[in-house]
C-alpha cells in the first residue's frame, strides 16, 4: 500500500494554517506498517485538484484527502474528485439523517447549505462524522482508493480511527508492531556512538531500530513485521534488551505516553500530590499536568512567581539567595521547589526558572538557561539544561525536561 496525503485549502498553502493533520494521520498508519509516501498541500481550486490528483494516481494506490467538505461554494473537494473520477454526487441518508441530528444536539436550525454535505460519490462508503457535519467517506476507482476527510482535527481524528479499523487494517497482510525505548540525557550523537550496531534495518528478523527526537527525549523505536504476533514481540524484544542493556543509566521507560501522562500515572499509583513553582514557563508547566482528566487527583497548587519579590513574597525564597546567585540560579531553582512543597504541603514539587530570550541573556548565563528544581518527599534535586529555539520553543522544552525528569525519578523510588 502506498500513500499520498493531500491536504486541501489556501490556508494550508499560505501558511496561516499548519497542517497537524498529515503528521497525525501518518504516524497512525505507521503504527500498522502502513508508510505514506508523499504529503502534498493545494489551494481551493479546481485545476490544482486536478492536477495533484493526476500526480498522485501515477505513483500511489491510496490517496487521503482532509479539508474541503464544507458547506460553502469555495469547499469543491468532494464535487472535484468525483467529477475527476466520473462519480456522481447522491444524496446519502445516513449521511443527512446524522447531519440533521448533529443540528438538533445544537438545538439550530439546520441551513439549506448543509444539504450538499450528505451528498457523496456513488459506490463509496460513509465515514461517519460525529463532531461536525461534513462525513468523510471512501471509494475505489480503476485500481485507486480514495478517502475525503475534513480539516478541522478534531473532527478528522475520530473519524480517522474508525478509517483505519474499518477499511485498513482488515487489508493488511503483514503484522506490524512497534515499542520504544525512550531516554533521558544523552543526544542522538552519543546514541549513535553506544549502539551503532542495534541501528538500522535487521531483514533476518524484520526489524528496525532507529532514534527520533522527541520533546525532551530520545527515543529509540523498534519497529517488527511479520504474520505471528508472538514471533514479532520475540524478535523486537531480542534488539530492545540490548538497547536497554547498553544505555540503561539514560532509560525512562518504555511507554509511548506523553510525559505529562506518565507522570499522572506513577503519582496516581503512590497516591502522591503535586505543586508547582515556575518563573520563565509562566504556567506552562501547571498547565500541562492539568490538561491530563482527573488532574484534581494529584495536583495542588501552581504558582507563578515571576519577578524576584514574588519569588521572595509568595514562596519565601531568601531574598540574600537571589542577590547572591541571581534568580536564574540552581540555589534560586531548590529554595523555590522546596518552599512550593512546604506551603502546599505536596509530596513533590517542580520548579522552574531561566532565560527564554530572546533578550536578557549575558556571556555567564545565555539565553537558555534554565534550571529545574524536584522536590520529592525529603529528597531534592536541581538540573541545569542549556537549550536553543524561539521563546516559545525554549518554554515549552524547559516543561518537557522537568517532567521527565520527574517521571525518571518516580519511577526508580
Amino acid at each position: 500500500m502506498k500513500i499520498e496525503l493531500i491536504a486541501v485549502g489556501n490556508e494550508v498553502v499560505y501558511g496561516h494554517t499548519i497542517n497537524t493533520n498529515a503528521s497525525y494521520m501518518s504516524s497512525e498508519l505507521e503504527k500498522y506498517g502502513v508508510e505514506v509516501c508523499y504529503h502534498t498541500a493545494i489551494r481551493d481550486k479546481k485545476e490544482d485538484i486536478y492536477n495533484a490528483l493526476d500526480v498522485a494516481r501515477a505513483r500511489v494506490d491510496t490517496i487521503i484527502l482532509c479539508g474541503g467538505l464544507g458547506p460553502t461554494k469555495d469547499d469543491l473537494t468532494k464535487e472535484v474528485v468525483s467529477e475527476y473520477f466520473g462519480l456522481e454526487l447522491i444524496l446519502n441518508e445516513e449521511a443527512y439523517d446524522e447531519i440533521k441530528d448533529f443540528f438538533k444536539r445544537l438545538q439550530k436550525p439546520m441551513l439549506d447549505t448543509n444539504y450538499k454535505q450528505a451528498l457523496l460519490p456513488t459506490t463509496s462508503s460513509l465515514i461517519p462524522n460525529k463532531n461536525g457535519t461534513a462525513p468523510g467517506c471512501v471509494f475505489e476507482k480503476d485500481g485507486i482508493t480514495v478517502s475525503l476527510f475534513p480539516g478541522p482535527p478534531r473532527e478528522l481524528r475520530p473519524m480517522f480511527e474508525y478509517y483505519i479499523n474499518n477499511f485498513v487494517i482488515k487489508n493488511l497482510d503483514t503484522i506490524c508492531l512497534t515499542e520504544e525505548v525512550r531516554l533521558l540525557g544523552i543526544g542522538e550523537s552519543f546514541i549513535a556512538d553506544e549502539i551503532d550496531d542495534l541501528l538500522g534495518v535487521f531483514k533476518e528478523k524484520n526489524v528496525e531500530v532507529a532514534p527520533y527526537l522527541g520533546e525532551g527525549f530520545v527515543s529509540i523505536r523498534l519497529k517488527g513485521y511479520g504474520q505471528d504476533e508472538i514471533i514479532i514481540r520475540e524478535n523486537i524484544n531480542y534488539y530492545k534488551k540490548q538497547v536497554q542493556e547498553r544505555l540503561k543509566k539514560f532509560v525512562i521507560g518504555d511507554t509511548k505516553k506523553v510525559a505529562e501522562e506518565l507522570v499522572y500515572d506513577i503519582l496516581l499509583e503512590k497516591s502522591f500530590t503535586i505543586s508547582t513553582a515556575e518563573s520563565c514557563t509562566g504556567g506552562l508547566l501547571a498547565s500541562r499536568i492539568v490538561n491530563i482528566s482527573g488532574a484534581s487527583n494529584i495536583f495542588n497548587e501552581g504558582f507563578v512567581t515571576y519577578s524576584n519579590e514574588a519569588k521572595i513574597k509568595t514562596l519565601g525564597v531568601n531574598k540574600d539567595t537571589i542577590e547572591k546567585y541571581g534568580a536564574v540560579s540552581e540555589e534560586v531553582a531548590r529554595e523555590m521547589a522546596l518552599s512550593v512543597q512546604k506551603l502546599t504541603s505536596s509530596d513533590v514539587a517542580l520548579s522552574t526558572t531561566g532565560i527564554a530570550g530572546p533578550t536578557g541573556g549575558t556571556q555567564e548565563k545565555p539565553v537558555g538557561l534554565i534550571y529545574i528544581g524536584i522536590a520529592i518527599k525529603e529528597n531534592l534535586y536541581c538540573y541545569k539544561v542549556n537549550l536553543y529555539g524561539t521563546r516559545g520553543e525554549i518554554r515549552s522544552l524547559t516543561t518537557a525536561y522537568a517532567l521527565q525528569y520527574l517521571a525518571k525519578h518516580l519511577q526508580n523510588m
